[in-house]
């Protein structure tokens, strides 16, 4: 068990290079977005977790990001879910995830049984994929599912007769959709971290896909040195192990452990609670030095700061981790002075968003006052005229 010592300096490191110590000014967003990749489900999520880490942000600053001078892309990334990054660095989290045929069905659950079924490889998919994708998308925005569906009847002629049936067949595993309808969906995935494609504006609950270099005028196909994906994730996320770093990335342990030794010549061993993790060389300093912060945030779900996998550090009581991080439908973090102290969840009624936060603790006026702050920064984010902030004692207090 890490001493009150050791801890604080992993907590305080952490939320420094997760920009949750002090709010970075507005023309610092991106920063803010390539710390680690934002996740963004449900869409509007990133929003949230870039909110509590860029002072004075506006809806208006993201959307000129993301639509507008599309400095900012959405793609899938880490754990093959959507993420906000910096175009620039459209690489770093997109193709150095790219899965191989050994790590796919470690990135892509579901996958491999269908690909054996057909009798397909991963790489003649991912071929048949990208050229219907290719083709469908061509000067075209659509929604994943009649993009899976358009795709896939255009793939059929070229398989088999025997791949065709079982191409065609309904899977009742996939919400009735056919199996090759499924199989582009998870070609998708792969398709989106190797750049081929990203989202395009979200519009009246539909969330679109495009063709990247379309989307953005220009093909991101600039060469990749992947170790700075590692290094992301230890400013972010450190000390910690490879192990840990391919649970956060998704990609499997093989591709992990492969990306990781690339980076070993820049760290050295930390040792906390008699384990050995690892640290660039070039953080030691920052992490002796580490400090929690005071103040407060409100994390949404799938946050970054929340993705880190030794999640007994950031909760240490186990009954409030199974509160914290649910198989489906978890809260929102409440963080006060640099600890996780609560959940919140959001209830939108017309003009007004109730948000229900739960602390593990008796707010004093301060706290309260500070987190009722945060709620109301996200009113114009939630489209609302007002937030209403109402708060539940925990059965465990």
């Amino acid at each position: 068990m890490l001493t009150d010592s050791e801890r604080q300096r992993v907590l305080g490191y952490r939320l420094s290079g997760h920009h949750l110590s002090e709010r970075l000014p507005p023309e610092r967003m991106l920063d803010a977005a390539g710390a680690c990749a934002v996740q963004n489900t449900p869409p509007g999520s990133g929003a949230l977790s870039l909110l509590a880490r860029v002072d004075g942000l506006t809806p208006e600053m993201l959307h000129r990001a993301l639509y507008e001078d599309r400095s900012m892309l959405e793609a899938w990334s880490m754990r093959a879910s959507p993420h906000l990054f910096p175009t620039s660095q459209a690489a770093i989290f997109g193709r150095c995830l790219q899965p191989d045929d050994r790590s796919l069905v470690e990135v892509v659950i579901g996958a491999a049984p269908l690909i054996d079924e057909i009798g397909l490889s991963m790489q003649q998919l991912y071929r048949l994929a990208e050229e219907a994708v290719t083709a469908e998308l061509g000067g075209n925005e659509m929604p994943k599912t009649e993009l899976a569906a358009l795709s896939a009847r255009r793939i059929a002629p070229r398989l088999n007769d025997a791949q065709q049936e079982i191409w065609t067949q309904t899977a009742i595993e996939y919400d009735g959709m056919t199996k090759g309808e499924a199989m582009v969906r998870f070609a998708l995935y792969v398709l989106g971290m190797s750049g081929v494609v990203c989202f395009a504006e979200h519009r009246g609950g539909r969330s679109p896909i495009a063709l990247t270099r379309q989307w953005l005028g220009y093909s991101v196909d600039e060469e990749v040195d992947c170790r700075e994906l590692v290094r992301r994730y230890l400013r972010c996320y450190g000390p910690s192990t490879e192990r840990y770093f391919a649970e956060w990335s998704g990609v499997g342990i093989e591709h992990a452990t492969r990306l990781w030794s690339m980076a070993e010549g820049e760290m050295s061993e930390v040792t906390l609670d008699g384990r050995t993790l690892w640290l660039l060389d070039e953080q030691m300093n920052l992490f002796d030095e580490a400090r929690i912060p005071e103040g407060a945030r409100l994390l949404p779900p799938h946050d970054p700061y929340l993705q880190q996998r030794d999640r007994s550090i950031i909760v240490p009581e186990p009954s409030r981790r199974q509160e914290m991080w649910k198989a489906a439908g978890s809260p929102g973090a409440v963080l006060i002075d640099g600890e996780v102290a609560g959940t919140w969840r959001p209830q939108k009624k017309g003009a007004t968003l109730r948000l229900e936060l739960r602390p593990h603790h008796t707010l004093d006026d301060s706290e309260a006052e500070q987190l009722e702050k945060e709620a109301n920064l996200m009113a114009p984010f939630r489209n609302v005229a007002q937030v209403e902030v109402t708060l539940v004692p925990t059965p465990h207090q």
